[in-house]
């Protein structure tokens, strides 16, 4: 496999034996003890571990989270980093460890077998050919947000854990007992009677007393806690009430539009659209059915299909919901091989077939301007919208500044200064935190402010969309249980989904009992049950009320005539009997064997590997050679948090 492991082979086996044995026994051995290990909390605050003397910081955790959720639609969502983060980080931790073991066993990864890895990567070689160094500097900027450097030593830790996955997996097996196995497992069928207990059937025979229902509410009262409400009245400034004062002449406009000129140079640019068919990742015999497809799209478009509608279709850019339609680009904004294209068209034209380190384009002109200078009469009406803009703002914020000065000058007479002015005083209803509220929706200004003001006091003017306000904190409800009168109703409810579920369990257990020793479809009909039969199935099947037939695997390994005892499917009790198990047809066995045999080694290989790491992290621990810090870890979360 490489030239290390050929030449010492037996000796790097009979070491690895050695080592595994001893990791895995040390593993059995920490299961019952406390890990050891330490921590690092002593050392820099920004250091979340250490392996084998190698830092891994916040920022570290960071970069690599940022990688992991790049493209993805939740990467901008603050919440989706505390659930990740533990993960991410004991696999960094895993990761550096083994790099360490594989440096301990003398594994490395030369400059050759990483050239051939890079080689092997369809969007930096299409077609057997480099793109280029500007092109693979780009793409990895972009796409992996690291440097070139960075990918190739990620890429290089990559290869030689390969090699020390594939040492640990070299001896595992497969029997042909293991594959029968399976076989069997994969394509036996059941046929079972069940009943299911739905608690939402037992909702109206739950007694309620007054007592029980005081009971409930007693022990469960922090679920009815209310937070804490405010309430403000407040006044509205609108763009209209000062519009009067606001105006704009024409040697202001002259003025601006003089004093901005370069905003008003127009470089060349052309206006494209375009439908991607990406290739990043991508085989080379994938690339070129790829490239079919673009071919054939292309020419439905030379034929007179809409391009808009074609991009719509086919297209795997963003844009793809415009027509493709991305607007003007200048030079400089795309990379080389879809501007030369774009630039060197005329408007209308369709280009074929472009080759770039994201995919296949095929790219339409749709306007082409030379570079010039925008005359002062074209954009006369932007300017005058721009500036009669910013003399709104200001006129408002002027006019919200001396007003509130008046409120907090005597918060008392809010309502008639606010009267004097000409202005009307709204009310918001009692609200929480976070809650929204008409003329404020979800403004987190106005949240904040709302919430940090005492009562009867006057807030500084803020923006909201509708212009500014400035608002008094009328009144303050803090967090509390409410009365249970006040909330019996939604009580009631939740106690009796609580008490349907025990009657629920309760019936389940009384028939399971029963049906062990009696007839179980008479018994299920005697007490007014709904007995269900199902037909044959297989646990990939899936069957009415029960989900997956892999939800119940009882129904495979009891025996025919067998009932079983309470179980839990998809959150209800079930009770099943076997009415027979149908053998899978062993003449389709030879066909699935090598595939069946195929996925198990996988598995084996993977289990055995996964042990390994896991068991190397534990000797690591009790040897000291990896900390953790777990302050630093709170801290790391904590930041994500308050976001």
């Amino acid at each position: 496999m490489f030239r290390l492991f050929k030449k010492h082979r037996e000796k790097v086996k009979k070491y690895l034996l050695v080592f595994f044995l001893s990791i895995v026994s040390l593993g059995m051995v920490l299961v019952f003890t406390p890990l050891g290990g330490g921590d690092v909390s002593q050392t820099s605050a920004d250091v979340l571990a250490t392996v084998g003397g190698t830092r891994i910081t916040m920022q570290d955790l960071r970069q690599s989270i940022d990688a992991q959720v790049r493209n993805s639609s939740l990467g901008n969502d603050p919440r989706i980093i505390p659930a990740i983060a533990g993960t991410m980080l004991d696999d960094m931790v895993l990761r550096q460890a083994m790099t360490l073991q594989a440096k301990k066993m003398g594994l490395e990864v030369s400059s050759q077998e990483l050239r051939a890895a890079l080689e092997k990567i369809p969007w930096l070689y299409p077609k057997g050919k480099f793109i280029g160094m500007a092109a693979y500097q780009n793409f990895v900027s972009q796409e992996m947000g690291t440097t070139t450097q960075e990918f190739e030593d990620q890429l290089r830790q990559s290869l030689l854990l390969q090699k020390i996955q594939a040492i640990v997996s070299d001896g595992v097996e497969v029997t042909p007992a293991e594959v029968q196995a399976a076989y069997n497992q994969h394509y036996m069928k059941a046929k079972i009677q069940y009943v299911v207990f739905d608690p939402s059937k037992f909702l109206k025979t739950v007694p309620i007393t007054d007592k029980d229902l005081q009971d409930y509410f007693s022990k469960n009262a922090s679920r009815y806690q209310q937070k804490e409400q405010r309430q403000v009245q407040y006044v509205l400034i609108t763009p209209d009430e000062v519009r009067s004062k606001v105006t704009v002449t024409d040697a202001e406009l002259q003025r601006y539009y003089t004093d901005h000129l370069a905003d008003y140079r127009v470089p060349d640019r052309v206006k494209v659209a375009h439908i991607l068919f990406k290739t990043t990742g991508k085989t080379p015999a994938q690339v070129k059915e790829i490239e079919k497809t673009a071919a054939d799209v292309l020419a439905k478009i030379k034929a007179g299909a809409s391009f808009a509608d074609m991009a719509k279709k086919y297209s795997e850019d963003t844009s793809a919901q415009n027509g493709g339609d991305i607007g003007w680009i200048t030079h400089g904004q795309t990379v080389k091989e879809f501007e030369d294209v774009a630039f060197n068209m005329q408007p209308g034209q369709v280009s074929g077939l472009v080759h770039t380190v994201y995919g296949i384009h095929i790219i339409k002109v749709l306007d082409k301007q030379t570079a010039h200078l925008e005359s002062f009469n074209d954009v006369k009406a932007a300017i005058a919208a721009t500036l009669t803009q910013r003399k709104l703002a200001a006129a408002e914020a002027d006019y919200a500044d001396k007003l509130d000065a008046k409120f907090k000058a005597d918060p008392k007479q809010f309502a008639s200064i606010a009267k004097q002015a000409g202005l009307d005083v709204k009310q918001t209803p009692l609200f929480g935190y976070s809650q929204t509220v008409p003329d404020f929706g979800s403004n987190d200004a106005f949240q904040n402010l709302a919430f940090e003001l005492r009562l009867g006091e006057v807030g500084q003017p803020i923006t909201v969309p509708k212009g500014t306000t400035i608002i008094q904190v009328t009144q303050i409800v803090s967090a509390h249980v409410p009365k249970l009168d006040a909330i019996r109703a939604m009580v009631e409810e939740d106690y009796r989904a609580a008490q349907s579920k025990v009657i629920a369990h309760q019936k389940a257990t009384a028939f399971a009992e029963a049906a062990q020793k009696g007839d179980f479809a008479k018994l299920a009909k005697a007490d007014g049950y709904d007995l269900q039969t199902s037909n044959d199935f297989t646990q990939q099947d899936t069957v009415p009320n029960l989900g997956p037939g892999q939800s119940v695997p009882e129904a495979f390994s009891l025996n025919s005539g067998q009932t079983s005892g309470v179980l839990s499917v998809e959150g209800n009790d079930v009770v099943i009997h076997v009415l027979l198990h149908t053998p899978p047809d062993e003449s389709n066995f030879a066909a699935q064997k090598g595939q069946i045999q195929e996925e198990l080694l996988t598995q084996k290989r993977s289990l055995a590997y996964e042990i390994f790491r896991q068991n190397l992290k534990k000797k690591l621990m009790a040897s000291g050679q990896i900390k953790m810090n777990p302050a630093a870890m709170k801290t790391f979360l904590a930041s994500y948090e308050t976001q």
